[in-house]
């Protein structure tokens, strides 16, 4: 009698973690080759002024993630949070509380402003009516590290830095 009910626990055991093995926590999500590119991509960084969180920036870097129709020019999707709602500097508008990107010190040559709901939405995790949202590009870089950075007088975020890859 106690070996038939040993013997029952250990098939119960058995059975109950059989089953575990043949899944595992990525088993849940539903990813397909753009969204792991996006996710390893995907870099974020706090916006500091002084020793207070301005806000956030987040950016992928287009090339490496669907590099069939991102390439020519350093493309990035950028996703940005301020207080105070500032938008990305356009040298064709004049505003004192623009930021600026730079790409490796230098301006980028293109700004899409872009609605939340837009084509990239699914590819940061991240998407609200706070955020400000962005394509932009920058002339070809012959460094192979790329090294993105949100200024604003007195705040700056982290460096967002990517390696590019060899096509």
């Amino acid at each position: 009698m106690r070996i038939a009910f040993h013997l029952g626990i250990i098939f119960i055991f058995i059975f109950l973690f059989s089953g575990c093995a043949r899944t595992n926590a990525f088993s849940r999500f539903d990813f397909n080759e753009i969204k792991e590119r996006a996710t390893s991509s995907l870099r974020t960084s706090k916006i500091a002024k002084k020793d207070e969180i301005y806000g956030v920036i987040s950016s992928i870097y287009l090339n490496e993630v669907i590099p069939k129709k991102y390439n020519g020019m350093e493309y990035f999707y950028v996703t940005i949070y301020t207080k105070d709602r500032a938008k990305l500097y356009d040298p064709n508008i004049l505003d004192e509380r623009s930021l600026i990107l730079l790409l490796n010190g230098k301006l980028p040559v293109k700004i899409k402003r872009m609605d939340g709901d837009n084509m990239f939405k699914g590819l940061i995790p991240l998407n609200n009516d706070w955020n400000s949202y962005y394509l932009v590009a920058f002339e070809e870089q012959k460094s192979e590290k790329l090294s993105l950075i949100l200024k604003s007088g007195s705040s700056d975020s982290q460096p967002l830095t990517y390696q590019k890859d060899e096509q």
